[in-house]
């Protein structure tokens, strides 16, 4: 691998996930656009379910909330590069049932308190945790199309070397990301107990 791979935008997003980011966007934004199209009894539904599994959160104290919503988005982000070698089919899904639920909780949000406030509801993941997910999937569905294309004999890479490149990246890219993600979430949920 060259080491300039990873040198654009200051080493955040390498040249390696640019087209699969890009489709992947697309998914999120297509996704998201059709949560806020689903039936009102629905979108109630849907957010009660979130709000509940968001109240087991708010027993927690400040530094074990923390390291639960960290862990969980950690395990989930992982799950989502390592899986993408099955073809890239899950973190493909993983982009679009976010975006889903997100576009469900906006439309439900703004129903009830109007856009500005929706927008703030879901601002926290979009600035953070949206993005985290985005490169773990793009790395994700990159090792997909490496394991096809070296099942289809185009690529003669070892697919080691491609996961040692995505977990580096993972690393230096999405961690730093979900801590912040966490300590944001964190701090709203303590702020809304």
């Amino acid at each position: 691998m060259s080491e300039d791979l990873g040198s654009n935008l200051a080493g955040m997003i390498d040249r390696t996930i640019k087209p699969y980011l890009l489709i992947l966007a697309l998914v999120f934004a297509a996704s998201f656009l059709a949560g806020t199209f689903v039936p009102s009894p629905i979108r109630r539904q849907m957010t009660e379910m979130f709000q509940a599994m968001a109240g087991d959160y708010r027993e927690l104290s400040g530094g074990m909330l923390f390291f639960n919503i960290l862990t969980q988005n950690v395990m989930a982000t992982l799950f989502v590069v390592i899986s993408g070698v099955i073809a890239g089919i899950i973190p493909t899904f993983a982009v679009g049932s976010n975006a889903f639920g997100l576009g469900v909780i906006f439309r439900q949000a703004s129903e009830v308190s109007g856009y500005s406030k929706a927008a703030l509801t879901v601002l926290p993941y979009g600035v953070f945790e949206i993005p985290a997910l985005l490169v773990a999937a793009s790395y994700g569905l990159w090792l997909g199309v490496m394991v096809v294309r070296r099942m289809r004999g185009k690529e003669g890479t070892p697919l080691k070397t491609h996961m040692e490149h995505a977990f580096r990246r993972y690393f230096a890219v999405v961690f730093p990301l979900l801590v912040v993600a966490a300590a944001i979430e964190t701090a709203l949920i303590l702020g809304l107990s």
